[in-house]
């Protein structure tokens, strides 16, 4: 399955993940517990993990053109990792933002 961005004009930070080295913005998760408050919204993927991505997997398409591979839900580990935002997919439908040391380091 392939996943586009869905453009918001308040977005201002950038992701790297760490796979393709493709900038994707997102909202932090103080943000999106503003946004929603009372937490209506679908985290149907994750992007940004150590862990490696299938071959053959969903993809999130960039505004450029890249293709980001996706993992599914539950690829997080702890405590080498955490939650750092999200990346709207959809109305209401995110794609979980994991952070890292490593991601860390790339933004630099």
């Amino acid at each position: 399955m392939l996943y586009w961005l869905c453009p918001q004009a308040e977005e201002i930070r950038l992701f790297m993940e760490p796979h393709s080295r493709s900038r994707v913005p997102y909202r932090t998760a103080k943000e999106m517990r503003i946004l929603y408050s009372n937490g209506n919204f679908v985290i149907i993927v994750e992007i940004g993990s150590f862990a490696r991505p299938p071959t053959d997997g969903d993809k999130l398409l960039t505004g450029d053109g890249q293709a980001i591979p996706v993992l599914p839900r539950g690829s997080l580990k702890r405590p080498f990792e955490w939650f750092a935002g999200y990346v709207a997919v959809d109305k209401n439908t995110y794609l979980a933002v994991i952070g890292n040391p490593l991601s860390s380091l790339l933004r630099r």
